[in-house]
């Protein structure tokens, strides 16, 4: 099995090697050498990354890929509070979970068969318009031949 990284990937690892490389010491060292390289080596070296030391990282723009990666790295390797990190993981299942509800939802063999019918209704309705345009369109044409040939006979 092959895992495809994305553009957007290596993007987000950029961010998460930025943010590495600007916290204090005590936090790089907990994290392990071959997980800082990986970000190191596999980023976007073109891609340039600014973070405001003075704004959440929530709300500088970054990939959620990146926050994401954040997130984990933060309860398996800076969260030091043993109630934080099991408060954090709870909030992160929650949100699994949320997401595959909502996965489910969206892609629901029933939903999908209903979302079907309703495109066919759409399509019908449209082509009756069509179709009315159109008789109206010919309509108009047949009543300008009719005068345009009055007019030639005259």
């Amino acid at each position: 099995m092959s895992v495809v990284i994305t553009k957007d990937d290596i993007m987000a690892y950029a961010e998460v090697d930025y943010i590495i490389s600007h916290m204090n010491e005590k936090y790089i060292k907990k994290v392990p050498e071959k997980l800082i390289h990986f970000f190191n080596n596999i980023k976007d070296p073109g891609y340039d990354v600014y973070v405001d030391p003075y704004k959440p990282l929530q709300n500088q723009g970054l990939k959620n890929y990146a926050l994401e990666i954040l997130a984990i790295l933060h309860v398996k390797y800076w969260c030091e509070n043993e109630e934080r990190k099991q408060e954090l993981l709870r909030k992160m299942k929650e949100n699994e979970q949320k997401l595959e509800a909502q996965m489910r939802e969206k892609y629901n063999v029933d939903n999908i068969f209903d979302s079907s019918l309703e495109v066919e209704d759409n399509i019908q309705s449209e082509n009756t318009l069509t179709e009315t345009r159109s008789n109206f369109i010919t309509e108009i044409f047949k009543k300008i031949k009719t005068k345009l040939l009055e007019l030639f006979k005259k």
